[in-house]
């Protein structure tokens, strides 16, 4: 994947994630954490190329004085501690994710979030047959951060269809995405 193909996907799902707090998906609840603005630019810097995922397992953020923002602290310390880093644990959330149908918290939705980017930069790290592996759990986890940005907003069973419904029919946190989103689906349909 080239860099700049991850880096607007990355942007995406920040962007996406941040709105839909903000809109028509709300959340219950008195343990919800809130979130500014600024923790989505925080997020995105963070992801902006500063991210460093040795193959050890460390995970730092290159950039101190970021890393000493406390939103930044959180989202390592999610990277660190609570993002899947194996085959079999990442296909255990990938099963819970796939059998909820109500919007996940926003601890989970930041886990499934930073649980893709993890498997982004395993795809750029990875060789041989591992890199395939790696390539269908990220495909994987996209398709359940668009399934839960739609819960609750999208007809049932069409979540995954998304992507050839009209912009103006899609909720409002995706179709803000328009400007951004060259879909891959509209040039192979042109190219048929």
């Amino acid at each position: 994947m080239a860099q700049g193909q991850f880096n607007a996907w990355l942007f995406l799902c920040v962007f996406a994630g941040s709105q839909r707090l903000t809109d028509e998906h709300p959340r219950s609840g008195t343990n919800t954490l809130q979130r500014s603005p600024e923790d989505a630019d925080i997020m995105l810097e963070m992801l902006w190329g500063r991210l460093d995922i040795q193959a050890n397992g460390t995970i730092r953020l290159r950039d101190e004085e970021l890393a000493s923002l406390r939103p930044a602290r959180r989202f390592l310390q999610i990277l660190q501690d609570e993002v899947p880093k194996t085959q079999t644990e990442i296909e255990q959330h990938l099963r819970y994710y796939s059998l909820t149908d109500t919007p996940l918290p926003l601890t989970e939705f930041d886990r499934l979030l930073f649980t893709s980017v993890y498997a982004a930069y395993q795809v750029r790290s990875v060789q041989g047959l591992d890199k395939n592996l790696w390539i269908h759990f990220f495909s994987q986890l996209t398709d359940e951060i668009f399934r839960d940005l739609c819960k609750g907003l999208c007809p049932a069973n069409t979540t995954l269809l998304l992507a050839f419904w009209p912009w103006k029919d899609k909720p409002s946190h995706l179709a803000s995405l328009k400007h951004f989103y060259h879909s891959n689906l509209a040039r192979t349909k042109r190219d048929t």
